[in-house]
């Protein structure tokens, strides 16, 4: 194997519930280039240390920066407007503002934030994003036993956004000044950002694959594993399926269309112009032009890196699990850093 300029590598890694991704980036001048990926499932929970490291195996990774993402319950994201006045001590404007949107003590919350943009009547746009510090240290110890630490935590959402902007350059927001959106289908979780690069939108919200498989277990009257089968690879039994899982995709819709609203209310009337699509959940036949017809927007997979260089990859796994990397191509998008 060639060896890696291991100095500009990072390895941004997504921690699902059922599958480890992970993207290696390098930076090659102002371009970046995927050395490696991988996408290993989490076949027991009790084991899920093992898992990281057959995903870092899998990869034959060698970056020595590692940047994992975080989401879930005790994750907290709002955008809020600070004046200019404010920027003057910005930790403790942020802190204060912190305090009406976590819904547990602050003192046990870990605070970053984003500065966006300063407007023209001086005002400031600030991401906030806040995580329970005790989930944190649990996530922390699970890598630290699989013998890594991380240089960085991200919001998980947030490298969605990320991975949209620098994948798709014929939808660049600060460049073109067009809005789109990405969706990422988790096993528990669903994670949507919209940008046009002024506006943002960003939204988690508790429902994912698994909530999908119950309802295929219910209604097909088979175990959890026979339903996740199922609903992959449903053949003929694919009618059925879908009737099991409409109404769940419909709730998801019906919030992916809230977060349009949203957007569209934040920049203005200016709506977007585009969903792309990823996550474990595009593995069912025809989910996304279900999806085109739900949210009455144009939909499409999230499978091409655009600019990124993707030879050096297994090109199996690019082919195969590339609209499920979205979250890990984001993180290691710090390779620009």
């Amino acid at each position: 194997m060639a060896k890696r300029d291991k100095k500009n590598a990072v390895l941004g890694m997504d921690l699902g519930t059922q599958s480890i991704k992970t993207v290696e980036m390098l930076r090659k001048g102002e371009d970046l280039a995927m050395a490696s990926c991988s996408c290993v499932p989490v076949e027991d929970a009790s084991a899920y240390g093992d898992a990281v490291k057959a995903a870092i195996r899998s990869a034959s990774a060698g970056a020595k920066r590692v940047v994992v993402g975080f989401g879930g319950k005790s994750t907290t994201l709002q955008l809020i407007t600070l004046t200019n006045e404010q920027l003057g001590d910005i930790d403790k404007a942020v802190a204060e503002e912190a305090e009406k949107y976590i819904p547990y003590d602050i003192s046990e919350a870990q605070l970053d934030y984003h500065v966006f943009e300063i407007s023209g009547d001086k005002q400031t746009r600030v991401l906030l994003a806040a995580v329970r510090q005790q989930d944190i240290e649990d996530r922390l110890d699970i890598l630290f036993g699989a013998g890594i630490t991380p240089v960085q935590i991200d919001v998980e959402v947030v490298a969605l956004a990320n991975a949209l902007e620098t994948a798709n350059l014929d939808w660049a927001m600060a460049k073109k000044g067009k809005a789109a959106g990405m969706v990422n289908f988790g096993a528990s979780k669903t994670l949507i950002a919209i940008s046009d690069g002024a506006n943002h939108v960003f939204r988690e919200f508790p429902v994912g694959g698994i909530a999908l498989t119950e309802m295929v277990s219910q209604r097909l009257g088979c175990d959890m594993a026979e339903a996740e089968r199922l609903k992959l690879s449903p053949g003929a039994e694919i009618d059925k399926v879908k009737d099991a899982i409409y109404p769940g995709l419909e709730d998801m819709a019906t919030e992916i269309r809230s977060c349009l609203d949203a957007f569209k209310s934040a920049a203005d009337g200016r709506e977007a112009e585009k969903l792309f699509l990823s996550g474990g959940l595009l593995g069912f036949p025809g989910v996304a032009s279900l999806f085109n017809r739900m949210t009455k927007i144009e939909t499409d997979i999230f499978a091409s890196f655009g600019p990124v260089d993707v030879s050096k990859a297994d090109a199996d796994i690019v082919e195969d699990h590339g609209h499920e990397l979205a979250v890990a191509f984001g993180l290691a998008c710090h390779a620009r850093d």
